[in-house]
């Protein structure tokens, strides 16, 4: 994080980035808070959605789990929240923990999906960059083929799925037996763990809750590239909503580096996409993602730590929860 923070802040002039913070209009950047809470709100409600298959969750308990899980990845490296917010909604909600984890992941596939669909719209209809040297126009073309790769490696990966639950009896069996070898008793527990897994998947079986719950993804992303307008009009950079696919796909990147809260990484992918892609001052450019990342975690954080208490967690005892059901059998 320290060193990501480094390159994020070379050659930048701190007294400009300060000037052009202050320079934002308050207006926009409450607004785009605002969009940013609707969207935490959204994926709690695609979270039901999802685990429908797994058991009937309570809105207000999957709010909850929302806002600790997300505190829990702002405050903790390894992103430990998306371990801790199916750990927190388990145990609220009386479901299996490897029902809701199986529902972290199919939310991740589906966030992916969404990610690639969009910035492959960008792609196709990409909007004006202005004068590109060669350097960008040469990683804009590799941008663009993973944005194909990644696209067919999702389709791959989602048939892998609908093949496993077609074949789940024998896939378990055959996954299992190597450690019925080592300890018999533990065979029936991780059995029992994959067959609640893979029914946490089974939203990707169900026709209408695949229609619905990618719909409902649809929806998410496109809060959060108006997010990114908003913000960006903040500043006074008036660049068409498609340019936020781009720079959301940047930052995504960014984010799957496991620094606390994407800290470093998201930064430095937003800075580079708006200055080396859209022409924007660099002072201004690190102003930018300094403020938007801020909207992003520091509302949700401040949410989550205030839901701790109705989960019966003390901050500093979260990684121990989510270390103790990792070594769970």
């Amino acid at each position: 994080m320290v060193v990501l923070l480094a390159i994020f802040l070379w050659n930048v002039n701190l007294e400009q980035v300060g000037a052009a913070m202050r320079q934002a209009r308050p207006g926009l950047i409450v607004a785009a808070v605002a969009i940013a809470l609707l969207n935490y709100y959204l994926r709690a409600i695609r979270w039901q959605l999802i685990l429908q298959p797994v058991g009937r969750v309570r809105h207000s308990g999957a709010v909850i789990a929302v806002a600790v899980g997300y505190a829990a990845m702002t405050l903790l490296p390894a992103r430990v929240g998306d371990l801790i917010r199916p750990i927190v909604l388990a145990r609220r909600e009386k479901l299996p923990f490897s029902g809701t984890l199986a529902s972290i992941f199919t939310e991740r596939l589906f966030d992916l999906w969404t990610v690639v669909l969009y910035f492959l719209i960008f792609v196709v209809f990409p909007p004006a960059m202005g004068q590109l040297d060669a350097q960008a126009q040469h990683n804009l073309r590799i941008l663009s083929y993973s944005g194909y790769v990644a696209g067919a490696g999702l389709i791959v990966g989602t048939l892998v799925i609908l093949g496993l639950f077609r074949f789940q009896g024998q896939f378990v069996d055959i996954a299992t037996r190597p450690i019925g070898r080592l300890r018999s008793s533990w065979r029936a527990p991780v059995a029992s763990f994959l067959n609640h897994f893979l029914n946490g998947l089974r939203v990707l079986q169900r026709p209408r809750d695949l229609l619905v719950t990618m719909g409902a993804s649809l929806v998410i992303w496109y809060v959060i590239y108006w997010q990114v307008r908003v913000t960006l009009l903040a500043f006074g950079i008036d660049l068409p909503l498609r340019a936020a696919y781009f720079l959301v796909t940047l930052s995504v990147m960014g984010l799957a580096i496991p620094t606390p809260g994407g800290i470093g990484g998201m930064h430095k992918a937003i800075q580079l996409g708006l200055t080396a892609f859209f022409a924007v001052e660099l002072n201004t450019a690190t102003a930018v993602a300094i403020v938007y990342h801020a909207i992003c975690f520091v509302p949700i954080t401040a949410l989550g730590l205030l839901c701790l208490p109705l989960v019966g967690v003390r901050l500093r005892d979260v990684e121990a929860v989510a270390e103790g059901e990792e070594r769970a059998p």
